[in-house]
């Protein structure tokens, strides 16, 4: 008994094995070639402007989205300093919208406190721009500048609307032109997004690249000509990473999200409520020690009737 569970074990293994992707196993599928030949169809200019977020906070927690697009959130303890390149938010050029919801910080338990402490808080932000192919980072010129000014009172959130002006030379669809899903039947769209992220999830278990790529295709591109990301090695490190996604056996830990609309209705997303990875997306694996994968997924409706597709 114990030479035949052996030989079982040893045959399961090989099993296992055999069901991981390899690049050479993709790399002719039709959806994973359409993929790979996006850096063919980006178009750059004679300038090539990146603009970044750079931001500096303290005794708060907070949402940053640009043009209704969650862009960065924090809620762990303590202060926070970093930067964010927001190019893929900018549909265009023109006016462009920040907000930033500011909720009460939380503790190194992750429990939230009840209010903000007009005492403790700062928030300050500033954007620059420039063309990495042309200039060094430090020359970059500064767009906009904000210093959150102090509070006069304790308050249980507070809400920041701001405007920059952008200049860049390409134009997304984005999501303007999408349907506002706000106005749709709550429960009947809960029922569509759930579905929408199962199938992203099995897709993933059945290491089906091809399914993720086609589903993928439309973030892809528009997050790379947002970025004039034309080289051929842009792009498959993006698929290099759909394998060792498809290939990690960390389980999916489906749960304990609600719906939530961006984009002013245009765009849902299901993010995690449970006070560890709150507003992270509910597209998570997390095994026993606690080590986790998160993908980030938000979906559209581009026109009437149509099915929901990834947009961001």
């Amino acid at each position: 008994m114990i030479k035949a569970l052996s030989v079982f074990v040893s045959f399961s293994f090989l099993i296992s094995c055999a069901q991981e992707i390899r690049k050479t196993d993709v790399m002719n599928q039709v959806n994973i070639k359409k993929v790979a030949n996006i850096y063919k169809e980006i178009k750059t200019y004679d300038y090539n402007p990146n603009y970044t977020l750079h931001m500096n906070a303290g005794g708060l927690s907070f949402e940053v989205l640009i043009n209704g697009n969650p862009i960065f959130s924090h809620y762990d303890s303590g202060n926070i300093t970093g930067s964010i390149p927001i190019n893929p938010s900018l549909i265009s050029s023109g006016t462009q919208k920040i907000k930033i919801i500011i909720t009460p910080e939380t503790d190194e338990n992750y429990n939230t406190k009840l209010l903000i402490d007009p005492n403790d808080v700062s928030f300050d932000i500033t954007i620059d721009c420039g063309d990495y192919g042309k200039e060094k980072v430090k020359d970059f010129h500064e767009v906009f500048k904000y210093k959150m000014p102090k509070l006069k009172e304790s308050l249980p959130i507070y809400e920041l609307n701001l405007e920059f002006d952008a200049k860049v030379p390409y134009t997304l669809n984005g999501w303007t032109n999408s349907v506002d899903l706000s106005k749709e039947d709550k429960q009947k769209l809960l029922k569509e997004v759930e579905a929408f992220y199962n199938e992203i999830i099995n897709d993933y278990k059945n290491r089906d690249i091809n399914r993720l790529a086609d589903k993928y295709y439309n973030r892809v591109f528009e997050l790379q000509q947002a970025s004039y990301g034309n080289k051929r090695n842009d792009i498959q490190a993006i698929i290099d990473n759909w394998i060792i996604d498809a290939n990690d056996d960390k389980p999916f830990i489906f749960d304990q999200y609600q719906m939530k609309f961006y984009g002013e209705g245009k765009m849902v997303a299901l993010v995690k409520t449970d006070k560890y990875y709150k507003n992270f997306s509910s597209l998570m694996r997390e095994d026993k020690e606690g080590n986790y994968s998160c993908y980030d997924l938000i979906l559209h409706r581009p026109m009437e009737g149509a099915p929901l597709e990834v947009i961001r």
